[in-house]
């Protein structure tokens, strides 16, 4: 559809799915590697005063190309 005001072809996008969902795709995969990271990692984690480096090393899983690859598959980007 063309919205003559404005000059911009608009998109309908179908009813919602969570998997055509970016954010679910990203959270699945976070969570699922982060908690493989830190079963792997457990004995560092509680040796240490201060784990937040450890966690977000283990959050590094969620890359730049992760995200524009969940985006592009959502089909967001043409």
């Amino acid at each position: 559809m063309f919205d003559l005001s404005t000059g911009c072809i608009l998109l309908f996008l179908p009813p919602y799915s969570p998997d055509l969902n970016p954010i679910e795709e990203s959270f699945i995969t976070h969570v699922s590697t982060v908690k493989a990271y830190l079963r792997c990692h457990a004995h560092q984690i509680r040796g240490q005063d201060d784990p937040v480096a450890t966690l977000i090393e283990a959050t590094s899983c969620v890359t730049a190309d992760k995200c524009q690859g969940w985006v592009h598959h959502a089909g967001y980007i043409m």
